[in-house]
């Protein structure tokens, strides 16, 4: 047995336009190919908790669904438990618990025991031990009292359960989550969030949970693989993300004319940020408080309070993918192509 639940190497998924024959029987029309995933490595070990994170269109389900089979890479390798999820997909399905972002796989009219006894003859769980499998699962997510209660008549809290149910019925080594919370409220959705915690660590499963919710981030993110635009850009804990760890500096002046001196003067210094309005300025920057006060010069006497507090996990996001996307813009113009630099020769000429 592998200490290694999940591997993934160098994996790359494109999207590319169907042919103008079939274009009309398919549900997207794209005209030019889309790369969902862009060389994408990591490990999960068994056991282990990772929250991948991103904004809508990352690339998270596609690689959700490449690990269970649903999508073929179109480069690099997966494995599940030492198992390829292309060439061994059968086998990879027998040791995965997948739930998808939507209710589309619960029978609505059938019961919470017929759901999830229904995945359980899909797992291939023997009939001797199948109904017992299915009361376990359904004491696991909360739902033993609601068991007969069909699908129609659950909240939408108990339906993201009952879709765990049938994940775990098959008594999975991984269990991969894309989204299990997106149409939940605050409180369902916490209360989904440390259900999954607690499978992780009581149970020994490996979990992979995709989200773009910052308070699932924060309560799960001892490990968040953070996707843009298909590539990973952060692996590891969320306190290690750039300006993370840099508070948000408020400095409440007496008067108007001071603040707006002072946003003026910090706004100076290097790798540092500043906003706020009227008497209020806000900072966060790499300079300790001391040396952003320092800057303050002879104005210091018109500062009424200093206060510090944890710039918001939001913020973060913002920036770190502000400043993703500004780099990924600068490589998109080559610097060592003549033909984008800017010239005032006229067209004639430089084509001779």
């Amino acid at each position: 047995m592998t200490d290694v639940a999940v591997e993934v190497d160098n994996l790359s998924k494109t999207y590319v336009p169907a042919s103008r024959a079939l274009r009309f029987l398919l549900r997207t029309q794209i005209r030019e190919p889309v790369v969902a995933l862009d060389r994408v490595a990591f490990t999960v070990p068994v056991g282990g908790l990772c929250v991948v994170a991103g904004q809508n269109g990352a690339g998270k389900s596609t690689l959700f669904r490449s690990l269970v089979g649903l999508v073929v890479p179109t480069t690099g390798s997966a494995a599940v438990l030492g198992l390829d999820v292309v060439e061994q997909s059968r086998a990879v399905r027998a040791v995965i618990g997948y739930m998808a972002s939507d209710d589309r796989t619960l029978w609505l009219r059938l019961s919470c025991i017929e759901n999830v006894g229904f995945h359980a003859r899909l797992r291939g769980v023997p009939p001797a031990e199948r109904r017992t499998r299915v009361d376990k699962a359904l004491r696991g997510v909360g739902l033993a009292d609601v068991a007969d209660r069909s699908g129609f008549a659950l909240s939408g809290g108990m339906r993201a359960r009952l879709q765990l149910a049938c994940a775990l019925v098959g008594r999975p080594s991984v269990l991969i989550l894309d989204e299990p919370t997106s149409a939940l409220d605050p409180v369902a959705a916490y209360e989904l969030a440390s259900l999954v915690r607690s499978l992780a660590e009581d149970e020994g499963i490996a979990v992979l949970i995709s989200t773009h919710r910052v308070d699932e981030i924060e309560a799960l993110g001892r490990r968040v693989l953070l996707l843009h635009r298909g590539r990973l850009i952060h692996d590891g804990p969320v306190d290690e993300l750039a300006h993370a760890e840099r508070p948000v500096i408020e400095l409440h002046f007496m008067g108007v004319e001071a603040a707006a001196w002072a946003r003026s003067r910090l706004a100076a210094l290097p790798d540092t940020s500043v906003s706020g309005e009227a008497n209020t300025v806000e900072v966060v920057s790499a300079w300790p408080v001391g040396q952003v006060l320092v800057a303050l010069e002879h104005h210091l006497e018109d500062l009424e309070s200093v206060t510090e507090r944890r710039q918001p996990l939001r913020d973060v996001l913002t920036q770190v993918l502000a400043s993703v996307e500004s780099v990924q813009d600068m490589a998109v113009r080559d610097p060592m192509d003549e033909s984008q630099h800017d010239t005032d020769e006229p067209v004639e000429k430089r084509q001779t």
